[in-house]
């Protein structure tokens, strides 16, 4: 995914980014070239046997085995924030919509938020679709003391 500009919280708040889509080129570009990861090679591999213009060993697949791949991916990530999504608006998050991401905010620090989320079991599976910090967990910003 490509690189995003810092989220801006206001005074007091933290605000957590999630990925809803890239643009459209960028999403097909990922499923047309390798590096895949593994289940995308196993669906290509799959798709090998009936297709003979296919050809994982040398890197080659259809435009329409790389959009099919794109859907699967797309599916999964959006059923992924909308658990993500739900879990945050039931905790009193806000969400809006800023370009091709959701931004959810609350009135909290970065390790109050960070304690409720890993408490509430949805930190691990936010990984999956919001910036990582290097620690390797979700991306709080901080728009500091109110």
């Amino acid at each position: 995914m490509r690189e995003r500009p810092a989220v801006q919280p206001g005074p007091g708040m933290t605000a957590v980014r999630l990925h809803l889509f890239d643009e459209p080129g960028e999403e097909l570009a990922r499923a047309l070239k390798p590096p895949w990861p593994r289940w995308m090679r196993r669906l290509y591999e799959l798709e090998e046997s009936s297709n003979e213009a296919i050809d994982t060993g040398h890197a080659e697949v259809t435009a329409s085995a790389a959009t099919s791949a794109v859907s699967e991916a797309l599916r999964h990530r959006l059923d992924l924030v909308a658990f993500v999504a739900a879990v945050l608006e039931g905790l009193g998050w806000e969400i809006e919509l800023r370009g091709n991401d959701l931004v959810a905010t609350a009135r909290m620090t970065p390790y109050e938020a960070r304690r409720v989320l890993e408490d509430e079991g949805v930190a691990g599976p936010m990984c999956a679709v919001c910036d990582m910090d290097e620690a390797g967990w979700p991306r709080m910003w901080y728009g500091g003391d109110a």
